[in-house]
């Protein structure tokens, strides 16, 4: 939901108008709400998508989590975080109709933007459609405040012809979400001064043979690659991560921890 400063004025909300924040997609998209904006804010992150190839913005471990199950997900296509209830007229008209009071700053009265936390383009059938989530912790959920929020930004998005949900902690699976946190940054082979694409795409096909072939841990497999090809220690793990990151390489994700570099037996499936 919203997250506010108090020195929110009109001329802001131009600002960010102007800066086109709240619109595009992809990797044109621009949240309304940036890290930066928050210089003293706890514990934010801005990892790269795989689906936007932008930075994404998140302010909490649990927006975190959240976005790495949907960048998991083939069936979501697109993820705008801190997604802006733009249409004013109608979110003031819907806190008017509830009987609450619109938030507005409270030096200047300019009123302000609430957010989602994510804007999902989905895949249905053969459609794209949108999806309005927003996560919040259980013991939160039974705050007056945050009911009334939740209860006008489920009446805006009704509106705008969207589905609008919440989502808690409890339906975020913890350990997909830790796996892919784990796997993310290896999504894209980065070559270095040692090493080029090729040679890594080379390096990655002779793991997998590898794995296919041994029943002993991924970390054995891995390091004893390494010494074979004469190459840093670490860059057969990398591919290993790069591997599962494009789905090359399937284990469940949902049970077992990747990190602990279990058995090779754990892996269900090599694509070639």
């Amino acid at each position: 939901m919203a997250r506010s400063k108090q020195d929110w004025t009109q001329a802001k909300f131009e600002r960010y108008c102007k800066e086109g924040r709240g619109e595009g997609s992809g990797k044109d998209y621009k949240p309304w709400i940036k890290i930066q904006d928050f210089p003293s804010k706890g514990r934010v992150s801005r990892p790269p998508g795989w689906k936007t190839k932008r930075e994404h913005h998140l302010f909490s471990d649990n927006e975190k989590r959240l976005f790495y199950v949907f960048e998991w997900s083939d069936a979501i296509v697109d993820i705008r975080e801190q997604f802006p209830l733009l249409d004013l007229d109608l979110a003031i008209s819907i806190a008017d109709e509830m009987g609450i009071n619109y938030p507005k700053d409270p030096q200047s009265n300019t009123p302000h933007v609430l957010t989602t936390d994510f804007m999902l383009s989905v895949k249905q059938s053969k459609n794209i459609v949108q999806k309005a989530r927003t996560f919040k912790l259980t013991k939160d959920l039974g705050s007056k405040s945050v009911a009334e929020k939740f209860e006008l930004e489920k009446r805006y998005f009704a509106a705008k012809g969207i589905d609008w949900g919440i989502i808690t902690e409890k339906e975020v699976p913890k350990q997909l979400a830790e796996n892919i946190e784990w796997i993310h940054t290896a999504y894209k082979l980065e070559e270095n001064a040692d090493i080029n694409l090729e040679e890594l795409r080379n390096i990655a096909n002779i793991l997998k043979f590898r794995l296919q072939e041994s029943d002993a841990s991924i970390n054995k497999i891995t390091t004893a690659l390494d010494r074979d090809m004469n190459i840093e220690s670490g860059t057969s793990l990398y591919l290993f991560r790069h591997l599962l990151a494009r789905k090359e390489i399937i284990m469940d994700m949902l049970i077992t921890k990747i990190s602990s570099c279990p058995s090779s037996k754990e892996i269900q499936k090599i694509i070639f």
